[in-house]
C-alpha cells in the first residue's frame, strides 16, 4: 500500500484523544514543591502548556488576524525567555551545565535533552503530529511517576525515554519524509503564497523565535522596487534552469523543487514560487530558516542522538528507511533539486565547548557513520544526482549593521555578474591548468599554507579537461574553476587565519594533508590546543577521524573580494561567496559524488571533464557504502593571505596563475582591476 500525506495525517490524528486527555491532566497538575526534581517538572509543564497555547491560537485564528502584533511579540518573548543567552540560559534546563550541576551527569544530560524535545511542540502542532505530542506527555507522566516514587535511577529514566522513542518509528519516519517530499505538506508554502505580507503578524505563524533582523528584512523588501525584486526572482530560477542546461540535463522530466528561504524574505519567496510554477515545477517549502535566539543551545544538543544510538537503533532505522523510501520512490525520483536563498552577516558564533554536553562514544561514531552512509545510499537509489541540479544564492542579513542597504545592493551586483564574460576569462586559467601535473599553493609570509595538489593525467588534450568552468548557475555568484584532485601526492599545509564554516568561526585553522588525507589539524579558538583539536574534529570531521580532499578550486571573483574589503566583512561571508575569492579546498566528497559515470562536457568547448573522482570515490562499485563520506566543506584561502598559485608541468617547468595576489595568466588581466583600483558602486 502506498503512503500518502492525507492518510498519514489521519493516522496521526488518531492520537489526538489521548493527547487531549494528557493535556487536560497536565493543566490540572500542581507539582508539589517538595517533590524530587519539582523545578524540572514545573518547567516542562510550563513549556508544554505554552506550546499548547500556540496550537490553540492557530486553531482558533489560523491567519492570526484577531490578535495584535504586540501580543504576539509578548507571547513569543515569554516562550523563548528561558533560552535567552543574556538573561535565561544560565538557569535553563536545556543548558547541560545547569542540568548536570543539579542532577549529576547522566540524569542531567537526559533532562536537558528531554527539555529540548519539549521545545519542538509548536512545530508538532503545525505538522499535525499528535503522535509525537502524545509521546512527550506520556514521557512526562512516566518520569513524573518515577520521581514521585523517589526513583531517580538514570537507567530507568533512559529506558522509558528510549522505549517511547522506538515506538511507532515507521509512522514518525513517514511524516518526516512526507514533510520534505510531498506537495500536500504545504503549510509554509501557503503562508508565503497567501498571507498579507504587509501585516507582519504572518511571521508568527512559523512558531519560531523571531529576531528584530527578521522583521527588518521583511520591512526592507516591502520597500524594495517591485520590478527589481521580480527580475531577481526570474534570474534565480533561470540560474536553476541554466544549471540543468549547462550539464546537459532536462529539468522537465522532474516535477518538484525544494524552495528554501530565510524568515523575512517572503516577498522574494512568493515571486520564486510563481517563477517555478511558470516552468511547470511545483515548489515544496519547509520552515523558513532563522538563527533562533541562542546558537549555543543548538550547539549544546547536536549529539543528543547519543541517547538512542546503538546497534538496534541503526538496524531498525535502516530497515524502515529501506521499506519507506521504496514506497516513496516516485516522489523522490521526481525531485529536481533545491532553490536555496541564504543569509550572511550574522554576528560570528564561537561556541563554548561543554564537557557536560552529550558526546558520541568512539563506537557511536562508527554507528553514526554507518547509519548516515546507508541512509544516503538508499536515498540516492531513487534521487538521481545525474538528473538533478540546484541553485544557491546569498544575501546579507540586516544584522550585518547600519550599512546593510549598501551591502545588499553591492551583493546583488556581484550576484548578477555576466557569466559568459567570466567563462571566457576562466577558460584561459583552465587551459594552463590542464598542462599541469601538480598545482602548488603558497601562502604569504606569516601564512603557513604550502601544499602540492596532484592533477589527473590527461591522455587526450583535444578532448579532455581537468577543470569545471563554474559560472552563475548552481553556485551564485560566478567565479571559480574546480577539480577533483588525485589524493596520492597531494600533500602539504593549508592555513587560514580567520574563517566562518557552517556558522562557526575558526581562528588560525591549520590542516596538514598527507597523500590527500587530513593527517593533523589545529586552531587557536581555545587556550588549550586539545580543545581546538576537539572543536575541529566534532564540527568538521565527525563521524570520521579523517577526510580526503574532495575538491581543489581557484576563485576568480575579485569584485566580490573588493566588496568584502570595502565593508570589512570578509570573515562574515558564507562559503558560497568566499569560495570565489581565492583557492579553496573541500574536505569530504568530490563535487561529482553519485554522478561520476554521467558525461560532464564543458559548456565552453565541449571537452569532457575527467577529474570526477578520486581514489576514495573510485571504490563505489565494490564498496558503495564506504566510497562516500557524506561531507563536503570548502575552506578558502583569501587573496590577501596568498603568495602564489603555480602550475607545475610533468617536465618540471612552472608557470604562475596567481603571483603576489594578482592573476598573471594572459587573458585574465581584467580580474586584477578591482584589486588594483577598488570598485565603486555608486
Amino acid at each position: 500500500m502506498s503512503i500518502d500525506y492525507s492518510r498519514t495525517i489521519e493516522q496521526l490524528q488518531a492520537f489526538k484523544p489521548a493527547y487531549d486527555k494528557g493535556l487536560k491532566r497536565l493543566r490540572e497538575l500542581q507539582v508539589p514543591a517538595g517533590m524530587p526534581m519539582a523545578d524540572f517538572f514545573g518547567e516542562l509543564r510550563d513549556t508544554a502548556l505554552q506550546g499548547a497555547e500556540f496550537g490553540d491560537l492557530l486553531q482558533s485564528d489560523p491567519a492570526l488576524e484577531k490578535i495584535s502584533l504586540e501580543e504576539l511579540a509578548r507571547l513569543n518573548a515569554k516562550y523563548y525567555a528561558p533560552l535567552d543567552p543574556e538573561s535565561g540560559y544560565a538557569s535553563c534546563f536545556g543548558n547541560p551545565d545547569y542540568a548536570v550541576k543539579l542532577y549529576g551527569e547522566e540524569l542531567g544530560q537526559l533532562c536537558a535533552a528531554i527539555y529540548t524535545e519539549f521545545r519542538a511542540l509548536r512545530q508538532h502542532y503545525i505538522n499535525g503530529n499528535y503522535l509525537r505530542m502524545d509521546e512527550l506527555l506520556r514521557l512526562f507522566f512516566g518520569l513524573y511517576d518515577l520521581a514521585a516514587a523517589k526513583n531517580l535511577d538514570s537507567a530507568a529514566w533512559k529506558a522509558l525515554y528510549r522505549s517511547l522513542h522506538m515506538e511507532n518509528l515507521r509512522l514518525k519516519s513517514c511524516l518526516q519524509n512526507l514533510i520534505r517530499l510531498s506537495p500536500e505538506a504545504d503549510y509554509y508554502l501557503r503562508v508565503v503564497r497567501e498571507a498579507d505580507l504587509g501585516d507582519l503578524r504572518y511571521l508568527y505563524r512559523y512558531g519560531v523565535y523571531l529576531s528584530p533582523h527578521d522583521f527588518a528584512m521583511a520591512r526592507f523588501l516591502a520597500q524594495y522596487p517591485a520590478d527589481e525584486l521580480a527580475s531577481l526572482a526570474a534570474f534565480i530560477v533561470q540560474s536553476w534552469v541554466d544549471g540543468f542546461t549547462r550539464a546537459q540535463k532536462d529539468y522537465r522530466i522532474k516535477r518538484y523543487a525544494n524552495l528554501i528561504i530565510p524568515c523575512g524574505m517572503e516577498r522574494l519567496g512568493r515571486l520564486l514560487i510563481a517563477e517555478l510554477e511558470k516552468i511547470g515545477i511545483t515548489p515544496l517549502m519547509g520552515l523558513p530558516h532563522s538563527n533562533g535566539i541562542n546558537r549555543q543551545f543548538g550547539y549544546d544538543h547536536r549529539f543528543d542522538t547519543a541517547l538512542l544510538l546503538d546497534r538496534e537503533f541503526v538496524d531498525t532505522s535502516v530497515s524502515l528507511a529501506e521499506e519507506i523510501l521504496e514506497e516513496f520512490k516516485d516522489l523522490i525520483s521526481l525531485q529536481a533539486g533545491p532553490v536555496y536563498v541564504e543569509l550572511f552577516g550574522e554576528t560570528p558564533f564561537s561556541p563554548e565547548s561543554k564537557d557536560t554536553a552529550l558526546q558520541f562514544s568512539p563506537e557511536q561514531q562508527g554507528l553514526w557513520r554507518e547509519l548516515s552512509g546507508k541512509n544516503a545510499q538508499l536515498y540516492f537509489k531513487y534521487y538521481r544526482r545525474d538528473e538533478a541540479s540546484f541553485t544557491i544564492i546569498a544575501f546579507p542579513s540586516p544584522e550585518i549593521g547600519e550599512l546593510f542597504p549598501q551591502i545588499f545592493a553591492d551583493t546583488l551586483r556581484i550576484n548578477l555578474l555576466d557569466s559568459q564574460r567570466y567563462a571566457r576569462i576562466q577558460q584561459h586559467i583552465i587551459d594552463l591548468l590542464d598542462t599541469a601535473e601538480y598545482v602548488h599553493v603558497k601562502g604569504r609570509p606569516g601564512n603557513d599554507t604550502d601544499i602540492m595538489v596532484r592533477m589527473h593525467t590527461i591522455t587526450d588534450p583535444a578532448r579532455q579537461t581537468n577543470f569545471e568552468n563554474c559560472v552563475a548557475d548552481v553556485n551564485i555568484p560566478v567565479g571559480e574553476v574546480f577539480t577533483s584532485p588525485v589524493l596520492k601526492g597531494s600533500t602539504g599545509v593549508l592555513h587560514v587565519e580567520d574563517i566562518y564554516l557552517n556558522s562557526l568561526r575558526y581562528y588560525n585553522l591549520r590542516i596538514v594533508f598527507e597523500d590527500g588525507w587530513v593527517k593533523d589539524y589545529s586552531c587557536t579558538n581555545f587556550p588549550d590546543p586539545a580543545e581546538g583539536k576537539k572543536y575541529i574534529h566534532q564540527n568538521l570531521l565527525l563521524p570520521h577521524d579523517t577526510l580526503p580532499i574532495g575538491e581543489f578550486a581557484i576563485g576568480t571573483n575579485t569584485l566580490a573580494y573588493q566588496i568584502a574589503r570595502k565593508y570589512d566583512i570578509l570573515s562574515l561571508l558564507p562559503i558560497l561567496i568566499i569560495e570565489k575569492m581565492g583557492p579553496h579546498f573541500a574536505i569530504g566528497d568530490t563535487c561529482f559524488s553519485h554522478e561520476e559515470d554521467a558525461p560532464h562536457p564543458s559548456f565552453v568547448n565541449g571537452k569532457e571533464m575527467i577529474a570526477v573522482e578520486n581514489e576514495k570515490s573510485a571504490t563505489r562499485k565494490e564498496d558503495p557504502l564506504n566510497a562516500y563520506t557524506q561531507k563536503h566543506m570548502d575552506i578558502t584561502l583569501p587573496y590577501e593571505m596568498l603568495a602564489s598559485i603555480t602550475a607545475i608541468r610533468p617536465d618540471g617547468s612552472r608557470q604562475d596563475i596567481i603571483r603576489d595576489g594578482r592573476f598573471v595568466v594572459p587573458g585574465t588581466e581584467e580580474l586584477n582591476i578591482p584589486l588594483d583600483e577598488g570598485w565603486e558602486t555608486s
